[in-house]
């Protein structure tokens, strides 16, 4: 007797779909079936399903046309529920978010993978254990009391506080107990560094990077090492946090603040949140370590739901915070952007053979090229944003569709052959760095030099070997790098994150600024940090020169409690696309209308606006904010509201989406 399953597809629809077999076939089994004409790959999501309650002949129902030998973990079915519930996505593009790429196509892979048993775990062979402080101690003997169990800790260091070495020997205590380990980090270029300490503590531990740069062979290989437990601890970014595990110890979420955690197309999810839920599901202990821990970790912790440890002392016994200076630019007009005491202090660390870090938060070589006869600016034609000069291509470069064009003669405007670039970028401050220096060796460390994997690592060892004296970065040096001989940092063009449309800039500038800072002093020499700004006396500096982190957050706190924003309550979005701006505007306009006439008292719903970025590759964008201080009313309101705007007429001349905890307004 043929049996009904309900089978799940990558398709933009919350349900799955039924189809027969002529055997009984287990839940989360991978098969190959026909959809609209076409064969693709689907998960069982039920299996032997009543036939009772099928309101369609099942005579129609198509067969199965394969079972692969693959077959998903059920605690990454229960999770994959979940996620697609809070997040409000349709499950079965939830499900092919959270496996490895080539699981959804339709042909066979063979491996050279051990049985699915667990394995023997090795014991871990440390070396190259470092002495620890008093405090590291005190944390680490209070957090293996709660190894069995869900426990979440967030551990708060400050920077070069032995963060690291805290996780490492929480890590051997959980090998010993022949578990596995999940550390997260927020991109690529920490990993080197961190694998590299890793490899040197465990010397015979079986691991595996799991990242964007991974090849789809390594991610699916990652996946069954670590679901048949021959992989011991996996490094992963922020999708390794779906990877399966035969017997998983622990979850660590290193520098948990950083906003490279959240996904922002597709399944819009937070990584970190999703390892909180995992350790709960899985009664583990969660470490979420940070020297600027997020507003909403910090509300946790204010809640109780987390417990926090303190690192207030750096590692190295003979290295100190470094000094924060506030360089006035009213005072000390700049030269090219850079003021003379910023110079200056450059040239006393090349003579002492010390590095130095100029951090500025935009890449390429200016922000725009201008005309002045006609205000003409280099704008994208697909985005409501300016294109950025490049200097090494010569080209003009759309940061975020990506498109890129060569500079004009003349001004398309108005013909003026003598068209101006205004502001600077990295390329600007590494030309004007040579100019001055001819003789230092410099290197830019930016998302144009850093693409792969190999590039930054061989840039990474020509910093550690001391074979630059010289570094200009945007904010991808401010996470976690750790180089001893870099006394001085120098900060330029801070203050626009100062006044924002976004409630999260200063917490984001203050994060940014207190993490780069930290970079400077964790050896045996004195750092020193100088910020150029216009407004020395603004609150967040004056937090800042005092390393006073928590003085800031609970000022941060105050504003958001009376603002009644998150982290005291809780934000969606929903955002709609067209080709224009009008049709997103009517169709938000719609969706307000039903929104209104279903919520309760504990929802609140605010008018459609367009986008700050409006135009984004060829697509116009608005969107509606939903606010409510329930979260749990919030969400039986979203799964009304979904059911009513899918049913708008005419609702395919847009793309929608909900965003769910979004960090970007």
């Amino acid at each position: 007797m043929k049996k009904i399953v309900n089978i799940l597809l990558d398709v933009p629809l919350n349900q799955s779909f039924s189809y027969s077999s002529e055997e009984n076939i287990v839940v989360g089994s991978r098969v190959l079936v026909e959809f609209r004409k076409n064969q693709v790959v689907g998960f069982v999501w039920q299996n032997n399903v009543d036939i009772k309650s099928l309101t369609f002949d099942i005579k129609k129902l198509k067969p199965i046309i394969k079972v692969f030998d693959e077959v998903l973990d059920n605690k990454i079915i229960k999770l994959v529920k979940f996620i697609a519930n809070y997040y409000h996505y349709p499950i079965g593009q939830t499900l092919f978010t959270c496996i490895p790429s080539l699981l959804r196509k339709p042909q066979t892979y063979t491996l050279k993978l051990e049985d699915n048993k667990l394995l023997k775990l090795k014991a871990p062979k440390v070396v190259q254990k470092i002495h620890l402080n008093n405090e590291q101690q005190s944390v680490i003997a209070a957090i293996k009391q709660h190894l069995e169990a869900f426990y979440p800790a967030v551990l708060y260091g400050i920077t070069g506080s032995g963060k690291t070495e805290v996780y490492l020997e929480l890590i051997e205590s959980v090998l010993l107990k022949g578990k596995q380990v999940l550390v997260l980090v927020p991109e690529i270029n920490l990993t080197p560094q961190l694998l590299s300490r890793f490899k040197r503590r465990f010397s015979n531990v079986k691991m595996q990077i799991l990242t964007s740069s991974s090849s789809g062979l390594s991610r699916l290989k990652g996946y069954y090492n670590a679901l048949n437990g021959e992989a011991q601890i996996i490094i992963g970014t922020r999708l390794a946090v779906f990877t399966p595990f035969k017997n998983l110890g622990i979850i660590i979420v290193d520098e948990e603040h950083d906003q490279s955690f959240k996904q922002y197309d597709g399944l819009r999810y937070s990584a970190r949140d999703v390892a909180v839920l995992r350790a709960s599901s899985m009664k583990i202990p969660v470490i979420l370590g940070s020297a600027t821990p997020s507003l909403e970790t910090i509300y946790n912790i204010k809640l109780k739901k987390y417990e926090l440890y303190k690192l207030t002392n750096r590692a190295v016994e003979t290295a100190r915070l470094p000094q924060i200076k506030l360089l006035d630019l009213k005072t000390y007009p700049p030269n090219e952007g850079i003021t003379d005491i910023a110079l200056e202090n450059i040239k006393k660390c090349l003579d002492n053979k010390e590095l130095s870090l100029v951090f500025i938060n935009r890449r390429g070589f200016c922000p725009v090229i201008t005309c002045y006869e006609c205000n003409w600016i280099s704008t994208c034609n697909n985005c409501s944003v300016n294109m950025v000069y490049h200097s090494s291509t010569k080209e003009l470069k759309c940061h975020h569709c990506g498109i890129s064009k060569k500079i004009p003669r003349t001004c398309p405007n108005c013909n003026n052959p003598y068209l101006q670039a205004i502001g600077q970028g990295t390329q600007k401050v590494e030309e004007i760095l040579n100019q001055k220096f001819p003789q230092a060796r410099i290197s830019r460390i930016d998302q144009d030099t850093t693409k792969g994997k190999a590039s930054w690592e061989k840039l990474y060892n020509k910093i550690y070997n001391n074979e630059v004296d010289i570094l200009v970065g945007t904010q991808m040096m401010a996470k976690g790098h750790d180089f001893h001989n870099l006394t001085l940092v120098v900060g330029l063009n801070l203050d626009s994150g100062l006044y924002s449309y976004d409630f999260r800039s200063t917490e984001l500038l203050f994060t940014q600024l207190m993490q780069v800072s930290g970079r400077a002093g964790r050896g045996d020499k004195e750092g020193l940090v100088l910020l150029q700004t216009n407004f020395p006396k603004n609150e967040l500096y004056q937090y800042l020169i005092n390393h006073d982190f928590a003085g800031f957050a609970n000022y941060l706190m105050l504003q958001r409690k009376s603002l009644n924003v998150p982290p005291y309550s809780n934000y969606v979005l929903l955002r709609a696309s067209s080709s224009k701006i009008k049709s997103a505007m009517d169709f938000l306009l719609e969706v307000e209308n039903l929104a209104n006439k279903i919520k309760t008292n504990d929802i609140n719903i605010f008018s459609p606006v367009p986008a700050i970025i409006q135009k984004l590759k060829k697509k116009e964008r608005a969107q509606i904010l939903i606010q409510s201080n329930d979260r749990n009313k919030l969400h039986i309101f979203l799964d009304k509201l979904i059911v009513e705007v899918n049913n708008i007429k005419n609702k395919n001349m847009v793309i929608w989406h909900l965003d769910v905890d979004p960090l970007e307004l």
